[in-house]
């Protein structure tokens, strides 16, 4: 009998190695040598042919160019989006300029730029027409006069108490825009009681309690400010790009008239001026006239609304009291003309 330990002795057998094995470690080692050659290889091409090429444009800021028009008094402002358009070489000989469409043809969209800017600017040449904003120069004093007085609420110790989320130019151009985009009732006002109180309470319920506070506060300390804002404003209406260039207000003329026929032909309208001081009154009403003229001139009065009862009442009251109005004489003179016309 076996011992169990002979056993296993004699059924084990010692392991050889494969010679394929052995061998298989010869071609592996040229594979990897010819891989490391070739990329070798292939770094040294791309980097000699990194020679040759040119960077990349790098888009910079929009430039804008401001140049009034000598014979007409117009100034025009080209916007160039270079973020959208690449660079192109303008040749001065043949004067070919080159234009600012994208690849499928579409206009690029143009960021608006301001209007009072002064500094000489180069701008990059577009082929779009809508590029440019045109105005009367004339006009531009109207935008300083507005910006001044912005400036001047931003210096006031009692605007700080408001609290407002921007400075002053842009806090209101934004309540301005609101109020654009939420026009009055003007028709068949009283059909309802909600659209009454609606009305009565329109600019409550579009400017909110706060702003409305902060309004009558500014109110009632820049009286005497009052009637050369609205002068420069109303100014301004005729000037849509402007004020859209300066103040990112989009203006459009049927919101216009919708309030200077809420003001004037609607008890909402005249009951939230006859809770002004007389003077503010006259002023807003004074141009609520207007706008409604230039309306009926334009051929856009859809309102319809008669113009003599208002003008022969506001002409009355400045005649017996408005003696604190500062263009008070320039007012009256516009009112005769217009009920000449109206009548």
């Amino acid at each position: 009998m076996v011992p169990m330990s002979q056993e296993n002795k004699t059924d084990e057998k010692p392991v050889r190695q494969s010679r394929t094995r052995r061998r298989s470690n010869i071609p592996v080692k040229s594979i990897l040598l010819i891989v490391i050659i070739i990329c070798f290889g292939f770094y040294f091409y791309l980097k000699k042919s990194s020679r040759d090429v040119v960077a990349p444009y790098s888009p910079g800021q929009a430039m804008q160019e401001i140049t009034p028009e000598a014979d007409t008094g117009r100034i025009e402002i080209k916007a160039g989006n270079s973020e959208e358009a690449p660079e192109k070489e303008v040749n001065e000989d043949n004067g070919q300029d080159p234009g600012g469409a994208d690849s499928d043809g579409q206009a690029n969209e143009q960021a608006a730029p301001s209007a009072v800017a002064r500094q000489p600017q180069t701008s990059q040449p577009s082929g779009d027409d809508n590029d440019t904003i045109s105005f009367d120069y004339q006009y531009l004093h109207h935008v300083k006069t507005l910006n001044e007085f912005y400036h001047h609420l931003d210096r006031q110790p009692y605007m700080k108490e408001f609290n407002l989320p921007a400075d002053s130019k842009i806090h209101f151009s934004r309540l301005i825009q609101q109020l654009i985009d939420h026009p009055p009732t003007v028709t068949r006002e009283t059909d309802d009681l909600f659209t009454l109180l609606k009305n009565t309470a329109h600019f409550f319920r579009i400017l909110g309690k706060e702003n409305i506070v902060v309004l009558k506060g500014i109110l009632d300390r820049e009286k005497d400010s009052l009637e050369t804002m609205l002068e420069s404003f109303y100014a301004l209406t005729s000037q849509p790009q402007l004020l859209r260039s300066e103040y990112s207000i989009n203006l459009r003329s049927e919101p216009l008239y919708d309030y200077a026929s809420f003001l004037i032909n609607t008890m909402g309208g005249r009951l939230y001026l006859f809770r002004r001081d007389s003077s503010s009154r006259m002023a807003v009403t004074f141009y609520a006239i207007l706008v409604i003229d230039r309306a009926n001139d334009e051929g856009n009065s859809r309102h319809g609304i008669d113009l003599r009862p208002a003008i022969s009442s506001l002409i009355e009251e400045m005649e017996n009291g408005g003696k604190r109005l500062k263009f008070r004489q320039e007012y009256l003179e516009k009112l005769y003309t217009l009920e000449e016309k109206y009548n």
